[in-house]
């Protein structure tokens, strides 16, 4: 079976997410150090059990972002096409000979039957990451192999293009405020853990 597969968007989007678990990491140590300190009394004032939660909560979420786009791919052959989504342990399944038409739009691929208006299936081009050119063509392929209708709304994949570029460019940016913050969160863990 072929595959079409995700990926992440950009490098800079990978790095961005890991500067912020790291952030949430050195905030989770300056609170923790806050509170075995007992700095200007604060320690008896915090709740540790809802920060430990809230702190565990924003690292699951780091960790999803980071690599969210492995849960989901469509595997596809002469016979069926199949998507499948591991992060809520469900899959949809079409037999090609049920597709008569393929509607290529800039958000994913819709896939119809016969005089339908509501898709049989519905492949997104964008989940917590983006989708792989070389999968999608494969899929383009069969489907004129097999002489269904294909509209396509799109000159370049969606996610693909030059403009896609100042994403990139966006993240880095972003990355280098999250930087120099967990630089400083990191200074202050160390220099009150030097003066204790």
């Amino acid at each position: 079976m072929e595959k079409i597969t995700y990926y992440y968007s950009a490098l800079s989007k990978q790095v961005f997410i890991l500067l912020l678990g790291c952030l949430v990491l050195f905030r989770f140590l300056l609170l923790m150090e806050v509170i075995l300190y007992n700095i200007n009394g604060y320690g008896e004032l915090m709740n540790l059990g809802a920060s430990i939660v809230l702190y565990g909560f924003y690292l699951a979420v780091c960790l999803l972002a980071f690599t969210g786009y492995k849960f989901f791919y469509t595997e596809f052959d002469e016979q069926e096409v199949i998507y499948h989504n591991r992060l809520l342990r469900k899959q949809k399944r079409v037999e090609l000979t049920e597709i008569r038409r393929a509607h290529l739009t800039k958000r994913g691929i819709y896939l119809y039957g016969d005089g339908e208006r509501k898709p049989l299936l519905y492949l997104p081009f964008f989940r917590w990451g983006v989708v792989s050119a070389v999968g999608v063509d494969r899929l383009y392929k069969l489907l004129k192999e097999r002489s269904i209708e294909i509209q396509k709304d799109f000159k370049v994949l969606p996610g693909h293009g030059k403009r896609w570029k100042w994403v990139a460019i966006l993240y880095s940016c972003m990355a280098l405020l999250i930087l120099g913050s967990a630089t400083q969160t990191l200074s202050l863990v160390v220099a009150i853990f030097k003066s204790r």
